[in-house]
């Protein structure tokens, strides 16, 4: 089986390494990547990895976050060009895990492809958000160390799940990568092994670089819908008056909160990340990049 991720990134210095080594190792063959014009480090990550022969780098330096134009411009050359059995449109804030698991051996990602059945051409994947310990200090992965069993559906978002596809040279990947479509595709599976695990909130200095970078991008778009990207959006406002600092404490969960989600079981424990990718630095591709995320660095050039 090939199986190939897309991948489409601005300013995720603090994580793209950990995503990338926990792909390469749970079976992904080759990454093909798009930089959206990042200036924190991360495209010297991704150059690191191309340089290995393990990544395909593109780069779209146009501000207007045509996401679903540009994932579905790599999943037709992961199709074309390399032969993708399946494609995993992927964002760098999500770890595609074997549904239920404790952990990921090698290659478990094309093992869990294959108990698709044949003719489904469409896999659902469920993303459980992982949240901060209050108590909990350090890097972002020692602190969110709590998962959300409460998903965006039942909240009344409509659903969720991200949509891993079979490789297709006409495949067109929506907005959000939350749907695809194809002349060759099949229909969604029944059977649905993959979840993913997803920390979208890693600090208040990274959540207001993605709310700058991804809300300035949405409104500059004037062929997206104005739902498109609406909390971005709606967050995007806050930032321009003044409020973004006061909205982000807002969301965050103190001791109180947390301990009674924990008794109702809408939290519970969930170490699985930290612990996968602290052993993962025993066979990472390029261990200094992955040891910088652990650490909490910033990285300048990791290819040195």
């Amino acid at each position: 089986m090939q199986l190939v991720m897309t991948l489409l990134v601005r300013d995720e210095v603090d994580v793209v390494a950990a995503t990338i080594e926990h792909h390469f190792d749970a079976g992904v063959d080759l990454i093909v990547a798009t930089d959206n014009g990042s200036v924190d480090g991360t495209v010297e990550v991704l150059e690191a990895y191309r340089d290995l022969g393990m990544l395909e780098l593109h780069h779209e330096p146009t501000q207007d976050y045509e996401q679903g134009r540009w994932v579905t411009r790599m999943a037709r050359r992961a199709a074309e060009a390399h032969g993708a059995d399946w494609v995993i449109n992927c964002d760098a804030d999500e770890f595609f895990w074997p549904d239920g698991a404790a952990t990921v051996e090698r290659g478990a990602l094309a093992s869990a492809f294959a108990e698709v059945e044949p003719q489904a051409g469409l896999l659902p994947v469920r993303p459980d958000n992982l949240v901060a310990d209050p108590d909990a200090t350090g890097p972002w992965l020692d602190r969110l160390i709590l998962r959300d069993t409460t998903s965006l559906a039942d909240l009344g978002h409509g659903d969720p799940a991200k949509v891993c596809h079979r490789g297709d040279p006409e495949v067109t990947v929506d907005q959000g990568n939350h749907g695809a479509s194809g002349p060759n595709l099949g229909p969604k599976a029944q059977h649905r092994p993959l979840s993913l695990l997803h920390v979208p909130d890693r600090g208040y200095e990274q959540y207001c670089r993605k709310i700058i970078n991804g809300g300035s991008s949405y409104n500059t778009n004037q062929r997206l819908s104005p739902y498109a990207g609406f909390h971005w959006r709606q967050d995007y406002a806050a930032f321009q008056a003044g409020r973004l600092a006061e909205i982000y404490a807002g969301r965050q969960r103190d001791r109180a909160t947390v301990d009674a989600d924990l008794a109702t079981g809408l939290l519970v424990s969930d170490t699985r990340l930290r612990d996968r990718l602290t052993a993962l630095m025993d066979t990472a591709l390029i261990p200094q990049a992955l040891d910088a995320v652990l650490r909490g660095d910033s990285i300048a050039a990791i290819a040195d």
